[in-house]
């Protein structure tokens, strides 16, 4: 086995003795097999020795790849320079291989890709299958620096194979990391890291090529995850120190990751022609100028910087056709500073009504993986035995990205009733009203006062502030703190969701299911159920089963609410959390979901799962009224709004499409 394919083993088996010949050849072998595993330092060290000992080209070509990673250019060019005269038919195709890799860092990557072919061709017919596949991974970079990406990926794939055929399992994950690196400017982030993740299961050891740790920060960037970009490009910092390796996009990802934290220094100390950058400095006919070109992000912060310099017309045009780019290719970043540019400059009703629901939109759901399950289950388990969580709750995230997210069930077009939409933007609160077909905009002064006030009256039993228009029924849209307003003392039947697209006909009947966790001193699950029928559960994997499909389903649990990311909020079972990744991940969600305990924020999983209604309650439920409360539910649960606004009283609302059940 080569040193390449196996270069633990041939270090421990190789000793450097015996003939002149046979010194250098061991003094080679060590060389290659350093390289491999990224000790660059040493495997320059044998190099030399060897070179010291025989003088051979060999020994000048293994020194020119290695100062070629090290980013030592000008040495590595010396080294082929003095290798070439000597150098003939396999040898010589490597030497020029290696000058096609150095033109992979020039302005035109063209010449490359022109070397490059050349030399494939050359390699071929030398039946040289590792620098071929070598030659086909310069090329394919190459050719990401073209932006010809379907070529790039034929030559990554290409080259995977041959190394898979000669033996080299850890430079063919490389390979598949690569094609994670195509699929990332081709604005496919779920396949990216998709194949990242693939590629590290296949063997691709990161401590000897954190250059793969700097495509994750950046993958992990680009789906807007700051700080766990961050946490990847600490050790990829200290690895490449530590090899004494130069990848000029370490800092500029830092400088990126600073800026969307809001300290734009390290960006304009680096300046360049990062478009990013470009962009926070105000370059914005520079950065425009790329609307048409480049990888998806690139063209998207194009269409960005067209809309920041353009009238209102121009800019609301420009920020409709980066949307469409992002949608085409799944893109995400900068999704929300477009639609919050339009926002912005919104000024009718149906202008701020439209740009609001873009700017609300939803990531895909979590998909039904088995890898997500056992993550879960680690979760919970790390949860029971009091372990950190945070390095649990990554492993929860980074799956969720890498798998292709499902599509939310498709929602009926309109309700038909009165509207209410409100959106919280730069520091303004306003509402839409949506009555008898027209619509009318106005400003909402001091809201987090008003929800005080609302909840204070509903605790006391007072009139609450109104808010709503005088109607028998509203579909209300919150945002902002507006989403703790106890809704349903506000009017007489209030539905309350997320956006348009939340709304959703009566679609099915089902089976009933009661759901209790621990802790909890009531009878009135016990009582419910032996009055309306139905299968009970208390632990996770039976809660899975029986939400699954269900018609109405009641939740007594205690809940608890992730500051930042509500699918990590849960319900306290049996044996441990119900996260809202679980719920996301149901197929078939319950059509009505009752959750009595305390706020748990978790209506929006179930409804972003497919859940026609949740009725919740934003206030402590005290527990010598709860089960007169619930019994009073179940009487009215064919009309969620109804039975909602039976118990607004102790802060109940119906979220969700709360309209009668069709008969």
């Amino acid at each position: 086995m080569s040193a390449s394919a196996d270069p633990q083993a041939t270090i421990a088996a190789t000793e450097i003795r015996g003939t002149k010949a046979e010194r250098a050849d061991a003094l080679h072998d060590l060389s290659i097999a350093h390289v491999e595993l990224g000790r660059l330092n040493v495997a320059a060290r044998f190099a030399q020795r060897g070179l010291r000992l025989t003088g051979e080209a060999r020994f000048h070509l293994t020194l020119a790849w290695i100062d070629l990673d090290r980013g030592r250019r000008k040495q590595s060019l010396r080294h082929l320079d003095l290798a070439t005269p000597y150098l003939r038919g396999p040898e010589l195709a490597r030497a020029r291989c290696l000058r096609g890799l150095h033109l992979c860092g020039s302005a035109d990557p063209r010449l490359a890709i022109a070397e490059l072919t050349s030399v494939i061709r050359d390699l071929r017919r030398c039946g040289d299958q590792r620098w071929l596949a070598n030659a086909l991974i310069g090329r394919g970079i190459a050719r990401c620096g073209a932006t010809k990406l379907v070529d790039a990926e034929a030559d990554f794939a290409a080259a995977q194979t041959l190394l898979h055929a000669i033996g080299e399992p850890g430079r063919a994950a490389m390979c598949l990391h690569n094609r994670g690196f195509v699929a990332m400017l081709a604005g496919d982030l779920p396949l990216a890291l998709r194949r990242y993740e693939d590629a590290a299961k296949a063997g691709l050891d990161s401590t000897s090529r954190p250059e793969a740790l700097v495509d994750r920060a950046e993958a992990l960037l680009a789906a807007g995850l700051t700080t766990e970009a961050r946490r990847v490009l600490a050790p990829a910092l200290e690895l490449l120190t530590k090899c004494n390796r130069h990848v000029p996009e370490l800092a500029i990802l830092s400088a990126r990751c600073a800026l969307r934290d809001g300290d734009p220094a390290p960006a304009r100390r680096l300046g360049g022609t990062d478009v990013e950058f470009m962009l926070a400095a105000g370059q914005l006919d520079a950065v425009a100028a790329h609307r048409f070109r480049g990888p998806v992000q690139t063209r998207a912060l194009g269409w960005l910087a067209q809309a920041r310099r353009s009238d209102r017309r121009g800019a609301l045009a420009a920020c409709r056709a980066g949307l469409r780019l992002l949608d085409e290719h799944h893109g995400d970043w900068p999704r929300e500073e477009l639609t919050g540019h339009a926002l912005g400059l919104a000024r009718t009703a149906r202008e701020v009504l439209h740009w609001s629901e873009q700017h609300r939109r939803s990531a895909p759901l979590p998909p039904n993986d088995p890898e997500l399950a056992l993550a879960l289950t680690r979760l919970r388990r790390a949860r029971a035995f009091g372990m950190a969580l945070e390095p649990f709750e990554r492993d929860v995230r980074r799956l969720t990205l890498a798998t292709s997210g499902r599509n939310q069930q498709s929602p009926a077009e309109s309700s038909g009733l009165p509207l209410v939409s409100f959106v919280f933007h730069k520091g303004r609160m306003r509402a839409v009203t949506v009555l008898d077909g027209r619509a009318r905009l106005r400003e909402i002064h001091d809201p987090a006062r008003l929800v005080t006030d609302a909840r204070l009256a509903v605790a006391a039993g007072r009139a609450v502030p109104e808010l709503l228009p005088d109607v028998d029924e509203v579909v209300v849209i919150p945002d902002g703190v507006l989403h703790a307003m106890p809704w349903a003392a506000l009017g007489p039947r209030v539905h309350v969701v997320p956006s348009m697209r939340h709304w959703r006909p009566a679609s099915r009947d089902g089976h009933r299911a009661w759901v209790t966790g621990p802790r909890l001193h009531r009878e009135e699950v016990t009582a419910l159920q032996r009055k309306h029928g139905g299968a009970a559960a208390s632990t996770v994997e039976e809660t899975l089963r029986v939400l699954e499909g269900a018609g109405i389903v009641h939740i007594a649990a205690h809940g608890h609410v992730h500051p930042e990311n509500p699918l990590f909020s849960y319900l306290e079972l049996k044996d441990g959390p119900l996260y809202g990744y679980d719920i996301a991940r149901i197929r078939n969600p319950p059509e009505i979901v009752v959750l009595s305990a305390c706020e748990s924020g978790l209506a929006k999983a179930f409804l972003d799962a497919g859940s026609r209604a949740v009725i919740a309650s934003v206030l402590p439920v005290p527990d010598a009224q709860v089960s007169d409360a619930m019994a009073e539910v179940h009487r009215l649960i064919e009309h969620p709004a109804e039975a909602a606004r039976a118990v607004a009283h102790l802060g109940f609302s119906c979220y969700g499409t709360g309209t009668r059940v069709a008969a």
